[in-house]
């Protein structure tokens, strides 16, 4: 049978969380997929966690590691014909309905790149991540609360990668910018496809639980790199240490 949709996940010392990421997929509603875990040197247990479950593995060296590359990489050794889900190896599905919810977006709407989601915090989340996540959550609720949402335009946070699905075919058309190597090619590539009269949807039913613990002055400096990754530069950067690299 062909597999209709891969997914890639991003690995680098995630023992904590990639387990539970895992176990979750394979508890969806929708089975045609497969998963493409793309590591990049981890040092702790999680290829000895992520080996036990029936994934494709690949490694590439830290040396070589940005944000696209490693996606690029994953897309061009997956089997998927439609559909390519991208996620952080911490991104925990909220539902087993999850993946099917996503994907039906693609029934529903035409002329779409793709579907991201919404964020929320895991039960170990600092305080202010819940303050920032659940506060930016109920102000979108308060202003509206259809489930999903038509994005026309780029924005910060459009088609975010850390949960997210794109169309391979367009994947093949234009892939993830390499030259945005610390991140930002998530908005880079949609709004490529936002100038040739695509859509995104953003839904709440393709939503994650994700956290980082970060206090306040954390937030601070996650805000400045999202700032920065709407433009263009090489992922090793001298004002971001390499802890804070998978921050998506």
């Amino acid at each position: 049978m062909s597999i209709e949709t891969s997914i890639i996940i991003r690995t680098k010392n995630e023992e904590k969380w990639v387990k539970i990421v895992l176990k979750k997929l394979f508890q969806q509603t929708y089975k045609n997929f497969e998963i493409i875990i793309i590591d990049s040197g981890s040092i702790d247990n999680t290829i000895r966690i992520v080996e036990k479950f029936p994934v494709r593995i690949f490694k590439i060296p830290f040396e070589k590691f940005s944000f696209p590359y490693a996606l690029n990489y994953g897309i061009k050794k997956s089997k998927a014909e439609k559909f390519i889900v991208i996620m952080s190896a911490h991104s925990i599905p909220i539902s087993e309905n999850w993946l099917e919810n996503g994907l039906n977006n693609f029934k529903r709407y035409k002329k779409i790149m793709g579907v991201y989601g919404f964020l929320k915090p895991s039960i170990r989340s600092s305080f202010w991540d819940k303050f920032f996540m659940n506060g930016f959550n109920f102000l979108r609720k308060l202003k509206n609360k259809q489930k999903q949402f038509i994005i026309n335009k780029a924005g910060m946070g459009v088609m975010g990668f850390t949960n997210a699905i794109v169309l391979r075919d367009l994947w093949e058309k234009h892939n993830f910018n390499e030259s945005y190597g610390l991140g930002g090619e998530d908005g880079e590539w949609a709004n490529y496809w936002f100038k040739r009269g695509y859509k995104a949807i953003k839904d709440w039913d393709f939503t994650v639980y994700h956290s980082h613990k970060l206090g306040l002055w954390g937030w601070f400096r996650q805000w400045q790199y999202w700032k920065s990754s709407s433009k263009s530069h090489s992922f090793h950067k001298p004002s971001y240490r390499k802890d804070d690299i998978y921050l998506k």
